[in-house]
This record gives C-alpha cells, sequence and structure tokens, in this order.
C-alpha cells in the first residue's frame, strides 16, 4: 500500500553543474560573511539538507597567510538567512575535508574565516564535492504481481529461466494470462509470479517502491529496459543502501518480513526519455 514517507538518502549525483537536481555551481555574485568578500556555492534547487562533506582547498595569493586560522562553515537556510553551523581550524596545508550534519533546507553553502584576516591577506579556495545526504517527502509506489510471469520457457532454442510476460488464445483472441498452474506431479502448483513496476521520465526523478519478501531467500531485483537509463538502488528499512553502488540486474539474499526500499531513478546527464520496468523474483 503506498504511503508518504520521508525517505532519507545519499544523493547520487552530487556534481557541478546545471543538470543534476541537487548540482552546484559558484554564485555569479559576491556576498560577505564574517567581514570576508566570498563566492558562495549554490544549489540547483533547495535541498533538505541532512548532513554534507566536500573537500577544501585554500591556496594564499596576498602577503600573508590564512591558514592555521578559525574557518568557519555557513550554509543559507531557506527563508531565514546565513547560518553558522561548523568551525575548523584550517591546517598549514590549507587542505580540509568539511564533514558535517546539517539538518536545514538550505540554498547555498560557504567556507570563510571565522574572522577578517586583514586586507593583506587574501585567497582562493577550491571546492570538491564528495557526499550529500537529503530528505525527500515522496510516496511510495505499489508493486503489481499480475504483469510477468517466472520460469516459463519460451519455445526456441535453449532454455532459460526469465521473467516472461505470458499470452493465452481463447477463444480466438491472445489475453494476458495472470495466474497459470502447473501440472507437477499430479499436482496443480502456481508458477511464481513476478514483483514489477513501471516507470517512465523524460529528466531526472526518482520513484522508490516498497517490498517485503515473505522468506528469507535470494531475490533477482532487475531493470526491464524498454528506452533510456534508469539505475536502481536498494536500500533497507532505515535507508542505509544495500550493495555498493546503482545496479541494473543483481541477486541479494532478502530477509523475510523485512521492508526495503527500491529506488528507481532517471540518470541525471541522460536527457533521452527512460522507460523500463522494475522486476523482482526469488530464484
Amino acid at each position: 500500500m503506498s504511503r508518504t514517507i520521508n525517505f532519507s538518502y545519499k544523493y547520487p549525483y552530487f556534481y557541478y553543474g546545471e543538470k543534476p537536481k541537487y548540482g552546484i555551481e559558484w554564485a555569479t555574485n559576491q556576498t560577505t560573511l564574517n567581514g570576508c568578500y566570498t563566492y558562495p556555492m549554490e544549489f540547483n534547487n533547495a535541498v533538505n539538507c541532512d548532513h554534507i562533506k566536500f573537500d577544501i582547498q585554500v591556496v594564499d595569493t596576498g602577503s600573508g597567510t590564512v591558514t592555521n586560522r578559525n574557518w568557519d562553515f555557513m550554509v543559507y537556510r531557506q527563508s531565514y538567512g546565513w547560518v553558522d553551523i561548523g568551525v575548523f581550524t584550517l591546517p598549514e596545508s590549507g587542505e580540509y575535508t568539511v564533514d558535517l550534519d546539517v539538518n536545514y533546507i538550505i540554498t547555498k553553502f560557504a567556507v570563510v574565516p571565522t574572522s577578517n584576516p586583514g586586507s593583506s591577506r587574501t585567497w582562493t579556495t577550491a571546492i570538491t564535492p564528495v557526499e550529500i545526504i537529503v530528505t525527500e517527502s515522496l510516496t511510495t509506489v505499489d508493486l503489481r504481481t499480475n504483469e510477468f510471469t517466472y520460469g516459463i520457457f519460451p519455445n526456441t532454442y535453449g532454455v532459460s529461466q526469465n521473467a516472461t510476460e505470458v499470452f493465452v488464445n481463447i477463444d480466438g483472441v491472445l489475453k494476458k494470462a495472470t495466474n497459470i498452474l502447473a501440472n507437477v506431479d499430479d499436482t496443480l502448483l502456481q508458477i511464481q509470479n513476478v514483483h514489477s513496476g513501471y516507470f517512465k521520465t523524460t529528466s531526472e526523478q526518482m520513484r522508490v517502491f516498497e517490498f517485503t519478501p515473505t522468506v528469507t531467500a535470494s531475490h533477482t531485483i532487475k531493470r526491464k529496459s524498454i528506452s533510456g537509463d534508469h539505475e536502481i538502488r536498494l536500500y533497507d528499512s532505515s535507508f542505509n543502501m544495500v550493495g555498493d553502488s546503482y545496479f541494473y540486474n543483481q541477486t541479494f539474499t532478502l530477509t523475510g518480513g523485512s521492508l526495503y526500499y527500491i529506488a528507481v531513478t532517471h540518470y541525471y546527464n541522460n536527457t533521452d526519455t527512460s522507460e523500463s520496468y522494475l522486476q523482482i523474483y526469488k530464484t
């Protein structure tokens, strides 16, 4: 049953550029923070940010140094303005990894000295995105169980076990079979249905399906692609990603009775229409 949840996940496309939903770019206008002129980083869209991590490199360009000083990590909280959420000492190397909880809806961020170090001290700052964890309010989508059937063997050379759409001729009309019984040792057994979901997109978008296996067993989760590029990611009930990355076809040992979230995402850099079926079946 679909429901609205707060889905917390590591956003996979935390890059520079205009295309990612939560991509970042350097602002075109300077702002003054802690008495210092700086160009903040701006998000393409306001983001409900739980945690952020990025590498910075500061290079002195004036007659003095700005290392071995306190620096602030500041975020622009939507509708509230700039907020200082973390202080760190910039090492002499000028290199530091900012790794902080945020827990605000933000539109931009900046790193600046805690106080103005003086007019003779100037610097440039390079920022490399590493990770951002965001929360989105979304409505999960129900899986279907009558679109595909597992283990139907096509009458072609060789035999393969695949998720297959099955049609039968009834009074001269091909109709989709939604429940198939097979005679096994004189007992009619139902052939396993495949859990599936349909998704069609034209730009970056994410759809989240919920799945609770009935038994602990190996389950294959795959994308039946019609066009374009949809990426799949599997999460447990606490929104921890299962596996190292996205996939298109992978088998996992899932725990019976446990809730899993399956996210299907339109790859951010793909401008073509993407259309696919998500398919899940016990193997």
